[in-house]
C-alpha cells in the first residue's frame, strides 16, 4: 500500500482514536488469551494427566473456561469498537465525498458520468466500510496472533521454529506476486462495477423514454452485459485469491506434516515431552489459520484500496472555479461581453464563442435568439460563471465576474430553465429553496405572484404536497410556476431565462408569461428563445449564429432587415405555423 494511502486512512480515522486504542486494548487480551491456551494443555497433559493427580483436573478445566471466557468477552468488545468506529469513519467519509462532488465545477460533470460518481459514493465507500472496520480488526487480531505464536514456537522448540521458517520465503513472494494481481483486479472491478451503475441510472432517469421506443429488453440486455463485464474480472480476482490460499494452505500442511515427522522423532529420542509437541502444533494451527485469513484478508485490503484512490481521487480534487473572490456593495445589474471566446473543457478543439460583444443594461430585457447550437445557452451559463471563458472577460457593474466569488455572484442571479428541476421533496420545500428561511407569508405571496397559489391550493395538502422525482407529480405549468415562486422568493438582481415557456401548451403558456412578466420588473433579465413572439417587446435582440453576435437591435428593426438572419427566423417560423 502507498504510503499516501495509509496517511490519507489515518487522517479520515483520526477522530476515532479513542475508541480505536480501546479497541487495541481489547485486542491484545484476547489475542494473549488465545496464547495462553497451548500453554494451558501442555500443562494439563504433562502435569494433570498423570496417575494420582486426579485433583488438579476440576482447576484445570476451569482455568480454561476462564480463559475461553475473557477471550469471548474482550473479542465482543474488540468487535464493537472497531466495527462502530468504522461504520462513523465511512459515514463522514461518504459525507465529505458527497460535498467535495458538490462544489465541483460544471466541467467535472461533463466528464464524469452520474452513474460513476453514484457508484463511488455507493460501491467504493462499502468497500472501505469494509475495509477500515471488521477487516482491520479481524487482521489486527490474525497479525497479533502468528506474530505471538510464532514467539511461542521459538520459546518451545527453537530448532524446530528455525527449520519452519524456511517455508516463509516461498509464501512472502507468493504475497508480493498475488497481492500485486488482485490489487489490479479491484481496480478493474470497481471500475466495471461503476460501469453497470452508469447504464443502470441512465435506463431508471429515463425510463420514459426506454418505454415509448419499446427498448425494454435492449436495455436489460446492455445492463447484463456491463455486469457480465464485472463478474469476469470478479472471477479473475477471486482465481488470484484462491491460488495465493491454495499455496498458503499447502505450505501451512506441509509444515504441520513436518513438524508431526520432525517433533514425533524429537519424542521418541526423549529430547521433547508429548505436551510440548501438542503446544507446538496447537501454536503451528495458531500461525496457519491466522495466516490463512490473512490471505483472504489481504484480498478484500487490495479491494479497499482500489476504492480508496477512486474516493480520495475526487476528494483531494480542486475546482476549477474555486469559491473564492470578493463581494459587491451593491448590484445594479450591468452585464458585459467583452471579446468572450470559449470551448468546453470536454471538447476544447470547438470554439462555441468567437470572440462575443455584448452590453445589457440595468433593468433591460434582452433576448438572444437565433439557430439551436449557435451558443446562447452558453452565453448565459457563462454569466454565474459555471465555466471560465477561454479569453476575454465578463464584466457586472463593471467588476471582472473572475474576481467575485461564484456563490455571492450566484446568489444575485434567478434562473428559470425549458426543463426546471424540482427537488423530491414538498411545494414548499421547493419554493423555499433558494430562501430557507422566508416565511409561509412571503411564499404564498411569491406563489400567488408566479399564478401558482390557485393550483396549490387546491391540492388536499397544499404546499405540503409531494412533487414527486423531478416534480413527476406536476404538470409542466405547474412545474415552471414553481419554479418561477422560487426566483420571485429568492429576489435576485439578474434573471436568466432560458426557453422558459417553449414546452407549454398555449393555457399554461398564458399563465407563465403573466408570471415571468411580473418576475422581471426592476429586474436585469436575459431571455433565450426560439420562439421570436415570445420577445418582440425585448429592450434589445442579440440574433446569434455560429459563436458570434450577428445582428442585434429591436424586434421591428431587425424585422425589416430582409437579409438578415433574424427575418429568416421569422419567416421560418411564420412558415412552420402555417
Amino acid at each position: 500500500m502507498q504510503k499516501t494511502t495509509w496517511r490519507r486512512l489515518y487522517e479520515t480515522a483520526r477522530p476515532e482514536r479513542r475508541n480505536i486504542l480501546f479497541g487495541l486494548f481489547f485486542l491484545a487480551i484476547s489475542s494473549g488469551t488465545s496464547l495462553l491456551f497451548p500453554q494451558l494443555i501442555r500443562w494439563m497433559i504433562d502435569s494433570v494427566l498423570q496417575p494420582k493427580k486426579a485433583e488438579l483436573l476440576l482447576p484445570a478445566a476451569l482455568g480454561l473456561f476462564a480463559a475461553f471466557t475473557l477471550l469471548g468477552i474482550a473479542g465482543s468488545i474488540r468487535y464493537y469498537l472497531f466495527s462502530v468506529s468504522g461504520e462513523r469513519i465511512v459515514l463522514k467519509l461518504r459525507e465529505t465525498l458527497y460535498r467535495r462532488i458538490l462544489v465541483q465545477d460544471l466541467a467535472f460533470f461533463d466528464s464524469n458520468r452520474t452513474g460513476d460518481l453514484m457508484s463511488r459514493l455507493a460501491s467504493d465507500c462499502t468497500t472501505l466500510q469494509n475495509t477500515v472496520s471488521v477487516n482491520v480488526s479481524q487482521g489486527m487480531r490474525n497479525v497479533s496472533q502468528v506474530a505471538g505464536g510464532f514467539a511461542f514456537m521459538f520459546y518451545t522448540s527453537w530448532q524446530l521454529s528455525a527449520l519452519m521458517l524456511l517455508m516463509v520465503p516461498p509464501v512472502a513472494a507468493a504475497t508480493a506476486v498475488f497481492g500485486k494481481r488482485i490489487r489490479g483486479y479491484s481496480k478493474e472491478f470497481q471500475n466495471t462495477l461503476a460501469a453497470s451503475g452508469i447504464v443502470a441510472e441512465e435506463t431508471i432517469s429515463g425510463v420514459r423514454t426506454v418505454k415509448s421506443f419499446v427498448q425494454e429488453g435492449a436495455e436489460s440486455e446492455r445492463y447484463r452485459a456491463s455486469l457480465d463485464q464485472a463478474l469476469a474480472v470478479v472471477i479473475k480476482r477471486i482465481r488470484a485469491i484462491a491460488e495465493f490460499m491454495t499455496v498458503a494452505l499447502i505450505v501451512g500442511l506441509g509444515a504441520i506434516c513436518f513438524v508431526l515427522w520432525y517433533g514425533g522423532r524429537e519424542v521418541i529420542l526423549d529430547h521433547m515431552s508429548i505436551g510440548d509437541m501438542t503446544q507446538f502444533l496447537m501454536y503451528l494451527m495458531i500461525v496457519a489459520i491466522g495466516s490463512g485469513s490473512l490471505g483472504s484478508l489481504w484480498g478484500d485490503l487490495m479491494a479497499g484500496i482500489g476504492a480508496s484512490k477512486r474516493v480520495f481521487a475526487i476528494i483531494e480534487r480542486e475546482p476549477d472555479v474555486a469559491d473564492v473572490g470578493r463581494t459587491l456593495d451593491t448590484i445594479s445589474g450591468r452585464i458585459e461581453f467583452c471579446q468572450v471566446r470559449f470551448s468546453y473543457p470536454s471538447r476544447p478543439d470547438v470554439e462555441v464563442l468567437r470572440g462575443v460583444d455584448l452590453t445589457v443594461e440595468p433593468g433591460q430585457v434582452v433576448a438572444l435568439v437565433g439557430s439551436s447550437g449557435g451558443g446562447k445557452t452558453t452565453i448565459a451559463h457563462l454569466i454565474p460563471r459555471f465555466y471560465e471563458p477561454k479569453s476575454g472577460h465578463i464584466l457586472l457593474d463593471g467588476t471582472r465576474v473572475d474576481s467575485i466569488r461564484p456563490s455571492f455572484l450566484r446568489e444575485q442571479i434567478g434562473m428559470v430553465s425549458q426543463e426546471p428541476v424540482l427537488i423530491s421533496a414538498t411545494i414548499a420545500d421547493n419554493i423555499r429553496y433558494g430562501c430557507p428561511n422566508a416565511s409561509l407569508e412571503q411564499m404564498r405571496q411569491a406563489a400567488s405572484d408566479a399564478n401558482a397559489l390557485e393550483f396549490i391550493e387546491r391540492f388536499p395538502d397544499g404546499f405540503e404536497t409531494q412533487v414527486g422525482e423531478k416534480g413527476v407529480q406536476l404538470s409542466g405549468g405547474q412545474k415552471q410556476r414553481v419554479a418561477i415562486a422560487r426566483a420571485i422568493l429568492k429576489n435576485p438582481r439578474i434573471l436568466l431565462l432560458d426557453e422558459a415557456t417553449s414546452n407549454l401548451d398555449t393555457a399554461s403558456e398564458s399563465l407563465v408569461q403573466v408570471a415571468l412578466q411580473r418576475l422581471m420588473r426592476g429586474r436585469t433579465t436575459l431571455i433565450i428563445a426560439h420562439r421570436l413572439a415570445t420577445v418582440k417587446d425585448a429592450d434589445q435582440i442579440f440574433v446569434v449564429s455560429s459563436g458570434q453576435i450577428v445582428q442585434q437591435g429591436r424586434h421591428e428593426e431587425l424585422a425589416r432587415d430582409h437579409a438578415g438572419l433574424y427575418f429568416k427566423l421569422l419567416q421560418r417560423q411564420f412558415s412552420d405555423d402555417a
